[in-house]
């Protein structure tokens, strides 16, 4: 059995929308990978990261602000959103440059955005192709996203993203995407696809999907 988030589903676990679970787990949330698809997915997204000195870039659905942590770190401008208040406190302990929101409805302009790195928060969204549509519109011509998924086989192998709160076992409730459905979100969202991960664990199984994709 693998640890959060990653564990099989059990009888006793209560799911629960993002915005609740996130509220209860912020203030045992790390600020950084705390298992190893976690650890999995962050080698493979700072592979695809360029050299980010003296740009703008946003941390798309932040949580506790691991990376906000790398890429002020690395010499850029970070912003972070994120739609939970609780995990924003986290992060504001990293940047003050924080702000309440949904992925869907960024409060940015227009090409105002160099980067945007948004990490394991698609799956909260009924609606991927808005939210990657969000993205490409406050990037600026030339600007890149780099994002995260649990792989879609998380959800034939009955992954649950799980936590424990109160001395209970919640669950996330979120969207398990297609491959396919990434690839014509990228392309209705105007997003041009230059890289694609999906590394494994020990054990042979797709762990994550990382997309690169330029505007």
């Amino acid at each position: 059995m693998l640890p959060w988030p990653f564990g099989r589903r059990v009888a006793a676990v209560e799911k629960v929308a993002p915005q609740e679970a996130y509220a209860l787990w912020a203030p045992t949330y790390p600020p950084h990978p705390h298992n190893r698809l976690m650890e999995i997915e962050q080698r493979a997204v700072l592979e695809l990261l360029p050299d980010v000195r003296g740009l703008t870039a946003l941390d798309a659905g932040c949580g506790s602000g691991r990376y906000l942590r790398e890429l002020s770190a690395r010499g850029a401008t970070a912003i972070g959103v994120d739609v939970s208040s609780a995990m924003i406190d986290r992060a504001r302990e990293i940047t003050p440059r924080i702000a309440r929101a949904d992925l869907r409805a960024l409060p940015f302009d227009a090409m105002t955005i160099d980067l945007v790195i948004c990490a394991l928060a698609l799956g909260d969204v009924d609606d991927l192709e808005l939210a990657l549509s969000e993205i490409a519109r406050v990037l600026r011509p030339a600007g890149r996203v780099i994002y995260s998924v649990v792989h879609p086989d998380g959800e034939a192998a009955g992954w649950s993203r799980t936590f424990e709160s109160n001395g209970r076992q919640w669950a996330v409730d979120g969207y398990w995407h297609s491959l396919a459905r990434h690839r014509s979100a990228c392309a209705a969202a105007g997003l041009s696809i230059d890289a694609w991960r999906e590394p494994e664990l020990e054990s042979g199984q797709r762990a994550a999907l990382i997309v690169r994709a330029i505007r």
